[in-house]
C-alpha cells in the first residue's frame, strides 16, 4: 500500500471515529428519561390488545419508536424499524401528535408498517418521558431503558445496537 493510500485510510478512520463520538455525545444530550412504575403500565394497541415494556421486552432488547406521521425524518426511520420488526424484534412504537388512533393505524396500513403502536394524540407519554426529538428509539431490556438514539437510524445501526445491549445486558 501507498503512503497516499496509507493518509487517506488514515483520514478516513478518524472521521469516523469523530462521527462516532459526535453521534454518542448528541444521543447522550437528547437522551430521554423513563418515567417510575412506566414499565409495568398497561398500553392500548391501535389496532387492538395491550401490552407493557416489562412483557415486550422480558429477557431481550425491545425498541421503543417514537415517531409522528407529519414527521420528515421518520419516513426514512419507519421503514429500518418496520424491518426490526419483520426481523423479530419486539418493537412498539408510540405515535406522537399523529391524530386518532384510527388514522394513526390508516397511516401505518398506507405505508406498510406493521409493528404494534400506541397511540399519543396529546403527546403526554412522550411528554413523561422526556422525548425531546423525533425520531427517537429507545432500547428496552426486562422493562428498563438501557440506550437511546436520536434522529434518522438505518436498520443496521438499530440492529448494531441491539445485538451489542444483548450482549452487555
Amino acid at each position: 500500500m501507498g503512503k497516499r493510500a496509507v493518509y487517506w485510510l488514515r483520514q478516513a478512520v478518524q472521521m469516523a471515529l469523530l462521527l462516532l463520538l459526535v453521534s454518542l455525545a448528541v444521543d447522550w444530550w437528547r437522551k430521554p428519561a423513563q418515567p417510575q412504575r412506566f414499565a409495568g403500565q398497561g398500553l392500548d394497541i391501535v389496532n387492538g390488545g395491550q401490552t407493557t415494556l416489562t412483557a415486550l421486552s422480558s429477557g431481550r432488547t425491545a425498541a421503543v419508536y417514537f415517531w409522528g406521521s407529519w414527521c420528515g425524518i421518520c419516513k426514512h426511520t419507519s421503514p429500518s424499524v418496520q424491518r426490526l420488526h419483520e426481523a423479530g424484534i419486539p418493537v412498539l412504537g408510540v405515535a406522537m401528535h399523529s391524530g386518532s388512533a384510527q388514522e394513526v393505524a390508516a397511516y401505518m396500513q398506507e405505508n406498510g408498517l406493521s409493528f404494534d403502536t400506541v397511540n399519543d394524540p396529546q403527546g403526554r407519554i412522550s411528554r413523561r418521558w422526556q422525548v425531546a426529538v423525533t425520531p427517537t428509539v429507545v432500547l428496552v431490556k426486562n422493562g428498563r431503558m438501557i440506550h437511546s438514539t436520536t434522529g434518522i437510524g438505518s436498520y443496521w445501526g438499530l440492529r448494531g445496537r441491539i445485538w451489542l445491549a444483548d450482549k452487555v445486558y
